[in-house]
């Protein structure tokens, strides 16, 4: 299944996924295969797809973690953010990697739902999984920035800034500037390293200024 996971990756989709198929006709009773042609199926967003061989795996395997997880997957890609919590919240509270993605996800879901209290409690699980993963540093960087605690969310990314990854920098400069600091090194740092990023960031929140005052806690 690795080589055909890579084989994937490198952009062969259709091959790739017509051999995922006939690896489940093979092995009928190994819940990995479907998870691994639901994954390729995802990341295409055939999502309908993809629902429809899930429904079928779950019937076989209802209990099978990986199954669970990408029926979450595709439940939050199609905006069904309470549908995705259902599933991703039986992964929970377990040890491995795939129990700390289920909290990532989770985080991302309350997010969405603009809960984003709850979604940093799931961020912050997520992390202290796995110190080190970037990707639940920003989260709860970015849920601490909405939430007024600009300091903490600078504390939280400080580990990654000797790494220069622009999505961190951007990130560490708005907290920065929300905490009374001048956040503007960072930002340009960041709009140097990934100038798309940076628009795309900078629009999303539209004027900095005026979004770190909207989020300024109430006195």
């Amino acid at each position: 299944m690795t080589d055909l996971i890579k084989q994937f990756n490198a952009g062969d989709h259709n091959a790739a996924i017509q051999a995922a198929v006939k690896e489940i006709d093979a092995h009928p009773k190994d819940p990995k295969r479907y998870a691994t042609l639901a994954t390729m199926l995802i990341a295409i967003n055939d999502y309908d797809q993809a629902t429809q061989l899930l429904v079928q795996a779950l019937g076989l395997f209802p209990n099978d973690p990986e199954l669970l997880y990408s029926f979450g997957l595709v439940a939050y890609a199609q905006d069904n953010a309470p549908l995705a919590i259902k599933y991703f919240a039986q992964l929970t509270g377990g040890a491995g990697a795939l129990a700390a993605d289920a909290d990532y996800m989770l985080a991302l879901c309350y997010q969405r739902q603009h809960n984003n209290q709850k979604a940093l409690a799931f961020a912050l699980t997520a992390k202290d999984a796995d110190p080190t993963r970037v990707d639940a540093a920003l989260l709860c960087a970015q849920l601490l920035l909405a939430l007024g605690s600009f300091a903490q969310s600078a504390a939280m990314l400080e580990p990654f800034l000797a790494a220069k990854d622009a999505r961190v920098l951007f990130q560490y400069g708005l907290a920065k500037s929300g905490a009374g600091a001048d956040g503007s090194p960072w930002l340009a740092e960041a709009k140097r390293l990934d100038p798309k990023h940076y628009d795309q960031q900078a629009n999303s929140v539209r004027d900095i200024a005026g979004f770190l005052k909207a989020s300024e806690p109430d006195a």
